[in-house]
């Protein structure tokens, strides 16, 4: 029951109807956290949000794009600090590369993607950690239908937290 409260109580807080849900700045982070968290409830529902894109490269050297916000939520990372929330990108037409993924600044590689989970599994990467290791993260992947690159993104915010 209370899964089914926190679904509900999340999917209130963003723009969507029973297929499709429009993630805006103020209910990012929230909605994000509950797609990783409930993932089958997202799965045949259109998303629509905007992120910036990050490469993230694993330990056997396989390159994944990636579309996300960087955030203190904790996913991802073991360390619990600053990481990043997101997908990994599947689409069919070439999406720009990723720009100052690792400064913390606003201006990066920004588009407006539209699509839909390919399935709620979630695919574990084996990644370099910052103390010379490695570590395990798990993204969905999500299928790009349609994206538009942001040319003024003066309204987004690379960092989210609430």
């Amino acid at each position: 029951m209370k899964k089914v409260l926190t679904v509900l109580s999340i999917l209130g807080l963003c723009s969507c109807s029973s297929d499709n849900s429009v993630l805006t700045e103020q209910t990012f982070f929230l909605v994000m956290t509950n797609i990783q968290t409930y993932p089958e409830e997202y799965v045949d529902k259109t998303l629509t949000f905007d992120c910036f894109t990050y490469e993230l490269k694993s330990t056997d050297n396989v390159t994944y794009t990636c579309g996300v916000r960087q955030c203190s939520s904790g996913f991802g990372c073991k360390c619990g600090k600053d990481t990043i929330i997101g997908f990994i990108l599947n689409s069919d037409k070439e999406l720009p590369a990723p720009k100052n993924q690792y400064d913390n600044t606003n201006d990066k590689a920004w588009i407006h993607v539209t699509g839909k989970l390919e399935s709620s599994d979630k695919k574990t990467i084996s990644i370099p950690a910052a103390d010379g290791t490695s570590e395990d993260v798990q993204f969905l992947s999500f299928n790009v239908s349609e994206f538009n690159v942001v040319e003024d993104y003066s309204s987004l915010h690379h960092y989210v937290d609430k």
